[in-house]
C-alpha cells in the first residue's frame, strides 16, 4: 500500500510540474504585451521598458522560467499587473468560495445520481426506470448557466427564498450557497444517474451475482454487497472527472450569482489582460485537478484492493 501511494504521489508531482511548465510557456505565447495592457497604449517607451525590467519580463525565457519555478517552491505567484496585490493573497480569498461550491454541488450530485441510478437499474423497464431516464436525459441537455438563471429568477426574484447575488459573509454561508450548488449539483447528478444505471446493470449480469442468488442470499445483500460495491469503480471514475469539470463549471455560475470565486476572478483577469493573475489562477486550478486525481487513485484501492497491483 505504501509503495502504491508513493508511486501515485510521484506521478501526481510530475503531472503538476508538467502542467506548471505548460502554463508558463502558454502565457508567454499569448498575443499582446502585458505591460502595454497594464500601462495603456499611450505609455512612453521608457515607462514600458522600466515596467518590463521591474517585472523581469526583459530577462531571457529560460531565466524567467527558473524564477517562476523558484517562486512556486516559495508559494509566491507574483503580483497582479493591474493593482499590484499579491496573487497568492487574492487567490486565497477567492478559492474557498469555489471549493465550497464544488464540494456542495458534488454532494448533491451523489445524493441525486447514485440512489436514482441504482433504483433505475434494479427496476429496469418499470415506471421508476423510465422516469429516471427521462429526467436524466432532459437534465443533461440543459446548460448550467441557464439553470442558474432560472433558479435565480424563480427562487430568488419571484419567491424571494434566497438572495439574488453575492457570496455572503463567508464561503460557508449556506443561504448564498444553496442556489448555485443546487443548479450545478442537479445537472451533474442527472448525468450520474445514467452512468450508475449502466454500471449496475453491467454488474448484475456477472456470474458471481447469479451464484449469490442461487445460494439463497437475500436480495438486499446481493444488491449492496455484490452489485453496488463492484459498480463503484466506474462511478468513482466518473465522479473524479465530474469534479474536475465542476471546477470549470463554477465559472459560469459564479458570474450568474456574482460569487467572489476563482471563476469570476479569472474572467476579470482575462478582461484586464492581467496575465500574472491568470497564470496564478491556472496554477491553482491545476493543483486542485491533480489533487482530485490523486485522491481518486487512493479511493480505488479502498474500493478494490486489486487496483494497487496495477
Amino acid at each position: 500500500m505504501f509503495q502504491f501511494v508513493l508511486r501515485r504521489a510521484g506521478d501526481a508531482l510530475l503531472t503538476a510540474f508538467l502542467v506548471f511548465t505548460f502554463v508558463f510557456f502558454a502565457m508567454r505565447l499569448l498575443p499582446g504585451d502585458p505591460v502595454v495592457a497594464m500601462l495603456g497604449d499611450r505609455a512612453s517607451a521608457e515607462a514600458i521598458e522600466n515596467a518590463r525590467q521591474s517585472l523581469g519580463l526583459n530577462e531571457p525565457l529560460v531565466v524567467q522560467y527558473a524564477l517562476f519555478v523558484r517562486d512556486l517552491f516559495q508559494f509566491d505567484l507574483g503580483r497582479s499587473l493591474i493593482n499590484g496585490i499579491s496573487v497568492s493573497e487574492t487567490m486565497g480569498r477567492a478559492l474557498p468560495y469555489t471549493i465550497m461550491l464544488t464540494v456542495a454541488s458534488t454532494v448533491i450530485q451523489i445524493l441525486v445520481g447514485i440512489p436514482l441510478g441504482i433504483a433505475s437499474a434494479i427496476r429496469a423497464g418499470r415506471a421508476v426506470d423510465h422516469s429516471s431516464r427521462l429526467i436524466a436525459l432532459f437534465g443533461s441537455a440543459l446548460p448550467d448557466f441557464y439553470v442558474g438563471v432560472i433558479f435565480l429568477v424563480v427562487f430568488g426574484l419571484t419567491l424571494g427564498w434566497f438572495p439574488l447575488i453575492g457570496g455572503g459573509d463567508s464561503p460557508l454561508d449556506l443561504y448564498y450557497l444553496a442556489l448555485p450548488a443546487l443548479a450545478l449539483g442537479l445537472l451533474k447528478g442527472f448525468g450520474l444517474i445514467r452512468l450508475t444505471r449502466a454500471a449496475v446493470l453491467d454488474v448484475m449480469n456477472h456470474d458471481y451475482v447469479r451464484t449469490a442468488r442461487a445460494y439463497g442470499m437475500s436480495r438486499r445483500n446481493v444488491i449492496w454487497r455484490h452489485i453496488v460495491r463492484n459498480a463503484l469503480l466506474p462511478i468513482t471514475a466518473h465522479l473524479s472527472l465530474s469534479i474536475v469539470a465542476t471546477l470549470g463549471g463554477t465559472i459560469a455560475l459564479e458570474m450568474v450569482f456574482n460569487r467572489p470565486g476563482v471563476g469570476q476572478l479569472l474572467v476579470g483577469a482575462v478582461t484586464a489582460r492581467d496575465y500574472t493573475l491568470i497564470q496564478g489562477g491556472l496554477v491553482i486550478l491545476s493543483v486542485l485537478v491533480v489533487a482530485v486525481n490523486f485522491l481518486t487513485d487512493l479511493l480505488y484501492v479502498v474500493i478494490d484492493p486489486r487496483v494497487r497491483a496495477n
